[in-house]
């Protein structure tokens, strides 16, 4: 993603009626992020601009990432990190702006608790995701077979044929399904007993071979979206997942096989735990995830910005706007 660019004379497709605000998805090192900045001060030198942010490790990167990543930070004139992990990234790495934490979110009329279930009584584990190593999926199989619990994992990736040796090894107590749209994914979700996200840190070198990036779990939008299915959620304690789950979930130590299955166990054993967390999963949806709350948050930062453009470029003091008014943002 960092090498990616806009094409040739990309400019003459900009409005001509300059926006109120621009808002960059991507980050600080993109090269794309460059340039809609280097237009941005070409042709809206005026326009404040706002950059997403979701990197959670302090990462080094090989000239000349370093220089737009710096670039980047001097111009934008607001941050809007989705985690607190980002947020402090931006500022290990000389951002000294404004931030807000702007968190993802979930679409709660389609991620909902379901009218019926297939669980059949029976405790279910699952996982959706990138059957990937560094997702923990390996983890997950032999910590469901000391708990001696059925798995239900959804997606694709390179570890399918070992899912599907372990599911021979199970008969009917290991099922994997491929990806679904989101539409569908609600009824596979409310058919785990328990949403299981167990990911390890790993260490990727995509750039060059000597650039080492470590890589945790930037959000886990899953968690989310089994929270608001009314699904309790157990996490590793890689990147963001402790702060995605919150009081709403449990946390073991990320590569822990035995840890994981004494969670698991307490999930089924324990009476009331899963209820609990369910019900306190869907009020932390509620009150932070949905997309309504998202845009909520957004709209409150970009019309603040618009506004006191507004009133800096009048001459007057910055002073509070009807919400009614709504601003164009580009993105």
């Amino acid at each position: 993603m960092a090498s990616v660019m806009f094409r040739r004379f990309a400019s003459a497709d900009l409005p001509t009626e300059p926006p109120d605000v621009v808002h960059l998805i991507g980050e600080a090192a993109y090269l794309s992020t460059w340039q809609v900045l280097r237009l941005c001060r070409r042709h809206w030198p005026d326009v404040p601009t706002t950059l997403y942010a979701a990197q959670n490790v302090v990462t080094r990167f090989p000239v000349p990432f370093p220089m737009l990543e710096q670039a980047a930070y001097r111009s934008v004139r607001m941050a809007l990190p989705i985690t607190p992990q980002a947020r402090d990234v931006l500022y290990a790495k000389g951002f000294r702006g404004a931030s807000t934490i702007v968190p993802l979110g979930v679409d709660a009329r389609i991620f909902r608790p379901p009218t019926r279930t297939d669980r059949d009584g029976r405790f279910t584990v699952g996982f959706v995701g990138r059957l990937e190593a560094h997702k923990g999926i390996l983890d997950l199989l032999r910590a469901a077979e000391l708990v001696d619990c059925d798995v239900l994992l959804v997606g694709e990736g390179s570890l399918t044929a070992e899912i599907d040796l372990a599911a021979a090894r199970r008969p009917g107590r290991v099922r994997r399904h491929g990806w679904v749209t989101h539409d569908r994914l609600p009824a596979l979700i409310g058919a785990m007993s328990a949403l299981v996200l167990p990911s390890v840190e790993v260490v990727q070198r995509n750039v060059l071979p000597w650039v080492g990036i470590p890589l945790r779990e930037q959000f886990g939008r899953v968690l989310v979206e089994a929270m608001a299915c009314a699904v309790p959620v157990v996490g590793s304690d890689v990147g963001e997942i402790p702060h995605v789950v919150g009081d709403a979930g449990l946390i073991f130590p990320a590569g822990n096989v035995t840890a994981l299955a004494e969670r698991l166990t307490r999930l089924r054993d324990e009476p009331g735990l899963s209820d609990r967390l369910a019900a306190r999963g869907m009020r932390r949806v509620e009150t932070e995830f949905t997309w309504e709350r998202v845009a909520d948050r957004l709209y409150d930062i970009w019309h603040g910005l618009a506004t006191a453009r507004t009133a800096a470029t009048a001459g007057l003091p910055v002073a509070g706007t009807p919400a009614a008014t709504r601003g164009k943002v580009s993105a």
